[in-house]
């Protein structure tokens, strides 16, 4: 791994190294009243944090210690030096992001600083552990306006990926006391994210996810940044993107052009209407595009894919092309009459059923995926997006030249709205 910024454990002075012995610390970017915000690259200071007085005092509650950044730093640093790491990765400080450079290559270089790092601290500021919980009670808030719910982390955007890429993960309550490894509490890490213990525990298998799983996996998450949905799963769907910040979240369109131009997975189009509206933009308005019947196949948001992440790839499949088209996106269907797309004399349907190349498994029965498209002036558009209709009589059609089924190339394009994000 090339060289970045690391904290000395002991001196706290920060240092460009290439050392794979490090730490990395998971946490909950939390401005408070009296600390302020977080200890960024400028304001970082090694003498304040090697001293006894960082402005704390006996009358301070145990959320004000949790949540002073200088404590968080030092409580992180403690842990590395009792396992012998001499190196921490803090992301608010060991970034400098008046490096435009080093900034665009740290967020897409961000899975792999976690995925490499010996042991990730996950550090909830607002939980305090009790013996014998368990379930969602094990991460309980104490923040009075949770009501009850798990922590604020595992609702923010970025810390899915430190959820995920981790080869060893230890997670601390406020006090830093010890709740568990990340392999000790899968079970229940899967209650509340629905991600599979194969994925959680080992960050390799993630690839051999679908992409509509993977990116269900941000659904009802949350960034300050609209454009941080999409840059915080980069490493998640195995792809570099140039990092723009401005583009709000018209960066979540340009992610899935990148997966299409990539990838022949196709169950990057198995999305519905969320049915509790857009949670990751809640701060940017309303989306002009979210009315129908004007749809096209690229979803405004993660939330879309909430009810697609037990969507799979199924074995031997052939894969069917598609790609990015002028105001859509083309796919190649079967060249043959009476096939989904065409009617018994070869011409285009009006109306079509389109199977994608993804399924769920129900009850012992592999269940295909169906997409509605209807005839439109310029190509198709995509209707009746509440469900996806999977079904076990349909399966992308084929032509069969002597005995083998292949995809002979008709095409057949679905219109893609302008995205126009908010009013």
């Amino acid at each position: 791994m090339p060289p970045r910024w690391l904290l000395d454990t002991s001196s706290y002075e920060r240092h460009r190294e290439a050392s794979s012995q490090y730490a990395i610390l998971s946490h909950r970017w939390k401005p408070h009243p009296r600390f302020g915000n977080e200890i960024d690259f400028q304001t970082l200071n090694p003498g304040v944090l090697g001293s006894h007085d960082i402005g704390l005092d006996q009358h301070d509650s145990d959320e004000d210690r949790a949540c002073c950044p200088l404590c968080k730093i030092k409580g992180a640093c403690a842990k590395a030096r009792k396992q012998n790491i001499s190196w921490l990765w803090v992301d608010t400080c060991c970034i400098d992001k008046h490096d435009a450079v080093e900034y665009k290559i740290a967020i897409n270089s961000m899975f792999e600083y976690y995925r490499g790092a010996i042991v990730c601290y996950g550090f909830l500021y607002d939980v305090a552990s009790r013996n014998g919980a368990s379930g969602e009670q094990i991460f309980k808030s104490q923040d009075p306006e949770r009501n009850g719910q798990a922590s604020d982390w595992f609702e923010r955007g970025w810390t899915l990926q430190e959820l995920l890429a981790p080869q060893h993960m230890e997670f601390y309550d406020r006090k830093w006391t010890f709740m568990g490894t990340k392999d000790e509490l899968a079970g229940d890490l899967y209650g509340l994210t629905r991600i599979d213990k194969k994925y959680l525990l080992k960050s390799g298998e993630i690839k051999k996810a679908s992409l509509a799983a993977r990116i269900s996996w941000m659904a009802g998450r949350t960034t300050t940044y609209p454009e941080d949905i999409a840059y915080s799963m980069l490493g998640i769907l195995g792809v570099n993107m140039p990092v723009d910040y401005g583009e709000g979240a018209k960066a979540f369109i340009r992610l899935q052009k990148m997966l299409i131009e990539s990838s022949s997975d196709d169950s990057i189009f198995a999305w519905t209407i969320p049915r509790e509206g857009l949670k990751c933009y809640r701060g940017i308005g309303k989306l002009k595009m979210w009315k129908p019947p004007n749809w096209g196949l690229l979803a405004p948001s993660p939330d879309c894919f909430r009810e697609s992440g037990d969507l799979v790839i199924p074995d031997r499949v052939i894969p069917r092309p598609f790609n990015l088209a002028q105001g859509g996106v083309q796919f190649m269907v079967a060249q043959k009459s009476g096939t989904e797309a065409t009617n018994f004399f070869g011409l285009p349907r009006k109306e079509v059923n389109l199977a994608l190349n993804c399924c769920r498994h129900v009850n012992g029965q592999t269940l295909y995926v169906v997409i509605h498209l209807l005839k439109a002036n310029n190509g198709y558009v995509r209707v009746q997006c509440g469900s996806l209709d999977p079904t076990r009589n349909a399966r992308p059609s084929t032509n069969s030249v002597l005995g083998i089924d292949q995809l002979l190339r008709r095409e057949l394009t679905v219109a893609q709205p302008p995205f126009n994000p908010s009013d």
